[in-house]
């Protein structure tokens, strides 16, 4: 089986997960990824990038805040990323009020 045949049967969640930058995937692979993306008209990927990079954020939010670098996408604009970001960022810490834990010591955004 090829590269690309198993990548067609992938979702486009995941699809998005192997193009975007910050995974581990190969070059050749986030390539094809793209390759697919571009050429299936029938879901929304910017929507579908929306919101994996929310739950991504979301289940990460510790360890990118205190990286202090706003993540890159290939399918979000920094502009938007960002939005993302401070939903994420007031989320949790809302959460964290609610458990009084002192967020003073994050970044934010």
């Amino acid at each position: 089986m090829s590269l690309k045949e198993k990548l067609l049967k992938y979702d486009a969640k995941e699809l998005i997960f192997v193009a975007e930058p910050h995974s581990d995937f190969t070059d050749e692979a986030k390539n094809i990824a793209l390759d697919i993306i571009r050429n299936n008209k029938e879901i929304n990927f910017k929507a579908e990038a929306k919101n994996y990079w929310k739950q991504h954020i979301q289940k990460n939010i510790k360890s990118i805040l205190k990286s202090k670098k706003i993540p890159l996408s290939c399918f979000i604009v920094d502009k938007e990323m960002k939005l993302i970001l401070e939903d994420c960022f007031e989320e949790w810490k809302e959460e964290q009020d609610l458990f009084g834990i002192d967020t003073t010591k994050y970044w934010v955004v």
